[in-house]
């Protein structure tokens, strides 16, 4: 018994296995290779021959869109063009004594039998011809009757389509549809399906159409994607991404394009969008292969004429072919708007980033432009600094980092202190004398990037180091360091006064008993500790010891 159940749970897990591969397996590849087309199509229009993020969402409404409008009218029927066929159906009013009004749809054989009327051949026929043969047909048996013809719907057939679509196969379809709509009815394009070299087989009259889509979206020629007819067949083949073209620089969608036979300059040019403002087109450079050869020849051509007739004139002077591996490079123009500008921050009336030219803006422009510095701005403090140097690097610097402070000589120790401390990029200028002369020699031009901050005035001296109540002291004219000093509580234990420093807010320094400055609001006083001395108490009982030691010594020697 226990046997019998294995052989069935054996038997049943073997049928599940059988329909897992027959039902659902297929539909799970089928999926996976329906969204890697679907994620190749999603790219194809926007990437060219390059990989960019897109809004896939966005995509698939568009894909969605399409199919909403298969069998959509773009504008009026012209008569002259529109070629009729089986499912035509029309509405025929006669007017007159006796308003007769019928509905008649051609049928298979292309014949259209009106009630009342007759029949009409309308095989082959466009619907200008057919109103005429209708109108005459009418009047025959009307007479002196006003005869109305309208297109009351139109037909719907098959069309073919094979090649490099997702779902090859035949498709319905209007006589106002294109052949890019018949595609997306297929499926759409797959990942490597070409948009140029499309061919539609027409049986009456027996011809071959190109169909180039590239060039139906993005130069509006709508020959190059014609409506369809009964019996149309539409083959996709795959691209052949050795035969492309390829447009860089200053266009509007730079990549590489397949290649068909016809292309020119301008062609290439309505693929990349157009120009830029920025376009430099008076030496537009092209690079061409010699045959059976990997040798480039260049050579530049001037197409400035073209700028401002591009989008509306046939045909364009000095236009040339284009061949296979071919590329275009448009350069941008010197200096073509490039943002020059400063930044102005703290205590000014509008801070911000202000627009320059170069060699001609100086500070005091930027801080007249800014509104000036508010009343409670110091502008004996402001610091200007320049981007350009901070950005410059220092070799000997970058080596000393490396070296051991201990391996250095004399003169690098010297360097490195002096380097360790510097302000990159600060301006050494006096704000005070620029806003007092616009004349003065520190009111320099200012370069792209400069900034300069204005800060708040300090109402104080700061009191710091071996005092004995370090802080900030309010900011007396009349004070001297010694005051500030006293003020904070005097000088502290092992305080060195006689190296004292003042340090100014822009960094200067100086020795306070040398009196060759003067104190101003924010300014710094620092009081060094005494220098340790070599000579300690240990020292000093060691030599002791060693003289009581040697005096000893001696006193026993005389005895």
């Amino acid at each position: 018994m226990k046997y019998m159940k294995k052989i069935r749970f054996i038997s049943n897990l073997s049928i599940i296995t059988i329909l897992f591969f027959i039902f659902i397996y297929p539909n799970i590849v089928f999926s996976q290779e329906e969204e890697k087309e679907q994620n190749w199509l999603d790219n194809y229009f926007i990437s060219g021959s390059r990989k960019k993020q897109n809004d896939t969402l966005a995509i698939q409404r568009a894909h969605d869109l399409a199919k909403e409008s298969a069998g959509l009218q773009e504008k009026e029927i012209d008569p002259n063009k529109y070629i009729l066929g089986p499912g035509d159906e029309f509405n025929i009013m006669v007017l007159g004594a006796k308003t007769l009004e019928v509905e008649a749809t051609i049928s298979p054989e292309g014949k259209l039998i009106i009630p009342e009327i007759g029949t009409v051949n309308l095989k082959g026929k466009t619907l200008a011809e057919a109103d005429t043969l209708i109108r005459k047909q009418a009047l025959r048996i009307f007479k002196n009757n006003e005869v109305n013809l309208g297109l009351k719907k139109l037909r719907e057939f098959k069309v073919i389509v094979s090649g490099a679509v997702r779902k090859p196969g035949i498709v319905p379809a209007t006589a106002v549809d294109r052949v890019s709509e018949v595609i997306e009815k297929a499926g759409g394009l797959k990942y490597n399906s070409s948009i140029r070299k499309i061919s539609l087989y027409r049986t009456e009259p027996n011809e071959c159409l190109k169909v180039d889509l590239l060039r139906f979206y993005m130069t509006n020629d709508k020959e190059s994607n014609p409506t369809v007819i009964g019996g149309d067949h539409i083959v996709i083949p795959t691209s052949n991404i050795k035969e492309s073209i390829g447009i860089y620089g200053e266009i509007g969608f730079e990549g590489d394009f397949e290649y068909v036979e016809g292309d020119s300059l301008s062609t290439l040019i309505k693929f990349g969008q157009g120009f830029l403002e920025s376009s430099f087109l008076d030496s537009v450079e092209i690079a061409r292969f010699r045959p059976n050869t990997s040798y480039i020849d260049r050579w530049t051509v001037n197409i400035s004429s073209w700028r401002k007739k591009f989008d509306t004139a046939s045909f364009l002077e000095g236009d040339f072919p284009l061949f296979t591996g071919d590329r275009v490079f448009i350069r941008q123009i010197v200096n073509w708007n490039n943002d020059k500008m400063v930044a102005i921050t703290g205590e000014v009336n509008y801070p911000g980033y202000y627009a320059i030219n170069i060699g001609e803006t100086k500070v005091r422009d930027i801080l007249n432009r800014a509104g000036g510095v508010t009343d409670n701005g110091a502008l004996e403090s402001a610091l200007m600094i320049r981007k350009a140097e901070i950005q410059k690097t220092d070799p000997q610097m970058e080596r000393l980092y490396r070296t051991p402070y201990s391996e250095m000589s004399e003169n690098e120790r010297r360097y490195f202190q002096a380097k360790i401390v510097e302000k990159k990029g600060m301006m050494a200028i006096d704000f005070e004398k620029i806003n007092s002369n616009q004349n003065s020699s520190d009111n320099i031009l200012v370069m792209d990037k400069d900034s300069i901050f204005v800060p708040q005035k300090r109402n104080f001296v700061n009191v710091q180091g071996r005092v004995n109540n370090p802080g900030m002291v309010i900011y007396n004219p009349n004070l001297q360091w010694l005051d500030y000093i006293n003020l904070a509580g005097g000088f502290g234990f092992r305080a060195d006064d006689g190296e004292t420093l003042i340090v100014k807010p822009k960094g200067e320094q100086f020795l306070a008993e040398n009196m060759n400055y003067t104190i101003e609001p924010g300014d710094n006083i620092l009081v060094p500790p005494e220098a340790e001395s070599d000579f300690t108490f240990y020292t000093g009982l060691t030599i002791v010891t060693q003289l009581v030691t040697i005096v000893g010594v001696i006193l026993a020697l005389t005895k």
